[in-house]
């Protein structure tokens, strides 16, 4: 009997759409309902039982699931973040997302069905120990911790399934956005560890998040360089700020020296040598995996909100399974608003995996093959 993985990352499941009294404009998911259909599909009908008995589904979460980074802190998007922050934060993503929440423990309940974790950018929180047990203990079928159903992986960026499958959120391949899984907690700040925070992460909370009360749109736009170009063209002083303060902070994080947050010239450099680059989707990353790795038929990343559906001449994979979130794409080859609800599919026969790459439709016709 076919094994069934499913692979989707990048949801940014926040605070809600309302939060603190008012409309929330850091909330990048809209389609609870969507998702709620999406696991119970998957975990009922055929895909609950057979007649050799249930189904073995693994739904993998693979990074940026949850967006800790879109929470304020009783109004504020602190940078020195501790193991009590990030809880308060969880749980206003819990209450935020309640139909969610419910319908991962529901498929979580349903036997051989499993949920795994991988860390993203977005979500590195969840390198606290006590943040990972309440996630866990919220979608376990009886609130246990450790689970047997749920697993978060914090030790590592990536995993190989049956088949040849290697999954990775992909963020490590992106220098401002690398996180230190061998030591993803600095040393205690007035008496508590902070998160080792990526540049990525500060530009999120400094910048982004404090100008997303103007241009709600300002994160959801790829690629960043050709929105800067037209936005010197067509909103300037918005633009301008933008860009002084992204310097400001830049220069601020990476060349003076603080507690909260460790800085190397060698990443530095990195920084600046990657953002000579204009797009960013990780196929001659995945490429080098797949020339390089001994069995790895098949890699496959989030992270940079493009699905991506390739099947090279030797007949290796790379697939990117999006976002569930609307992206502004300025690339001409997506070109416009689009939200495409991707991910991916995969039957594991024995030794043989075959992936897919789905687009989730709605409840009366569940996905469909992806094209380009």
């Amino acid at each position: 009997m076919d094994k069934i993985k499913l692979v989707i990352s990048d949801c940014h499941l926040s605070a809600g759409k309302f939060f603190e009294g008012r409309l929330n404009p850091h909330e990048d998911f809209k389609f609870d309902d969507e998702m709620v259909d999406f696991l119970d599909y998957f975990s009922t009908s055929f895909y609950d039982e057979s007649a050799e008995g249930p189904v073995d589904v693994e739904l993998f979460l693979n990074g940026d699931f949850l967006d800790f980074l879109n929470v304020p802190y009783f109004g504020e998007f602190e940078d020195a973040i501790t193991e009590q922050i990030s809880l308060h934060k969880l749980e206003a993503i819990i209450a935020g997302h309640s139909k969610v929440m419910a319908a991962l423990k529901r498929f979580a309940a349903k036997p051989n069905k499993r949920i795994t974790y991988m860390i993203g950018n977005h979500d590195a929180d969840l390198f606290f120990p006590k943040v990972r047990e309440r996630i866990i203990r919220e979608w376990d079928p009886e609130a246990k911790f450790p689970s047997d159903k749920i697993e978060i992986i914090a030790d590592r960026d990536r995993i190989r399934i049956e088949g040849g499958v290697e999954i990775r959120h992909g963020n490590q391949f992106e220098a401002v956005h690398v996180l230190d899984f061998e030591k993803p907690l600095l040393e205690p700040y007035l008496d508590e560890p902070l998160l080792n925070l990526p540049w990525g992460s500060v530009y999120v909370l400094k910048i982004v998040n404090r100008l997303k009360w103007e241009r709600e749109f300002l994160d959801k736009v790829r690629p960043v360089k050709i929105f800067v170009f037209f936005g010197l063209l067509f909103d300037p002083w918005f633009t301008i700020r933008y860009v002084f303060l992204s310097a400001f902070y830049f220069l601020k994080t990476r060349f003076t020296y603080s507690r909260k947050r460790h800085a190397s010239f060698k990443t530095t450099a990195e920084i600046l040598k990657q953002e000579t680059a204009l797009f960013l989707d990780l196929e001659k990353q995945a490429r080098t995996i797949l020339d390089t790795q001994t069995g790895v038929q098949t890699v496959i990343m989030g992270h940079v909100h493009k699905p991506i559906y390739k099947i090279y001449p030797d007949g290796k994979q790379y697939i990117n399974t999006g976002t569930w979130t609307k992206m502004i794409n300025l690339d001409w080859t997506s070109l416009g608003q689009q939200y495409l609800l991707t991910f991916a599919l995969i039957r594991v026969s024995g030794e043989q995996a075959r992936c897919e790459l789905r687009q989730w439709v709605g409840e009366q016709s569940p996905h469909r093959g992806f094209h380009h």
